[in-house]
C-alpha cells in the first residue's frame, strides 16, 4: 500500500471514530423515558363516556359591510378639473404641434401627439376618463378610499405641467 493512500484512510477513520464511540456510549441522561398510566378499562361497562364540553366561542367584532362614504361633489368636481386641464393641455399642443421649434418632451405622451386632432382628443379623453374611473374605484374600496382623489389629482398636475411647459 502506498502512502498516500494510507494517510487518507488514517484521515477518514480519524474522523468516523468519535461518531462510533459516540454511538456505543451510555446516554448522558439515565433519566427514565416518559412513562404513560392508562386507567384501567372494564370490559362489561358499556357505557358511553360523556362528550367533552365544546370549545368556547371567540366572539370578533362584526365587519363593516356597508361601503366607506363616498363624497359624490368631490368627484364630481376633480372630474370636471380632470377633464378641463386635459382639454386645455390637448388644445395648446394642438396649436403648437406644428411649429418647427417645438417637440414633445414626455415619453408618455410623444406617440400620441402627432395623430389626428380627433384621434389626439379621444384618447387624451379616454385617458382621463380612466383616471376618473380608478378614482371611483378606489373611492368605493374599504382600503383606498382615502387615496381616491390622488389619480385625479395627480392627472391635474401633469396636465396642468404640459400645458406650462408647451408655452416655453
Amino acid at each position: 500500500m502506498k502512502i498516500p493512500s494510507a494517510t487518507c484512510i488514517a484521515l477518514l477513520s480519524a474522523l468516523a471514530a468519535p461518531i462510533a464511540l459516540r454511538a456505543q456510549s451510555p446516554p448522558l441522561d439515565p433519566a427514565p423515558l416518559l412513562t404513560l398510566r392508562v386507567p384501567p378499562v372494564n370490559p362489561l361497562d358499556l357505557s358511553l363516556a360523556p362528550p367533552p364540553p365544546p370549545p368556547p366561542k371567540i366572539l370578533l367584532p362584526p365587519k363593516s359591510t356597508r361601503a366607506p362614504h363616498v363624497s359624490k361633489i368631490q368627484f364630481f368636481l376633480l372630474s370636471a378639473a380632470v377633464y378641463g386641464a386635459a382639454s386645455a393641455d390637448m388644445y395648446q399642443t394642438t396649436q403648437v404641434r406644428n411649429l418647427y421649434w417645438w417637440h414633445e418632451t414626455d415619453p408618455l405622451a410623444r406617440p400620441f401627439v402627432h395623430l389626428p386632432t380627433p384621434a389626439y382628443y379621444a384618447t387624451g379623453l379616454a385617458l382621463a376618463t380612466g383616471v376618473n374611473w380608478l378614482s371611483w374605484k378606489m373611492a368605493h374600496s374599504r382600503r383606498f378610499h382615502r387615496l381616491a382623489p390622488l389619480p385625479q389629482l395627480a392627472a391635474i398636475a401633469g396636465n396642468l405641467y404640459g400645458l406650462d411647459t408647451n408655452i416655453h
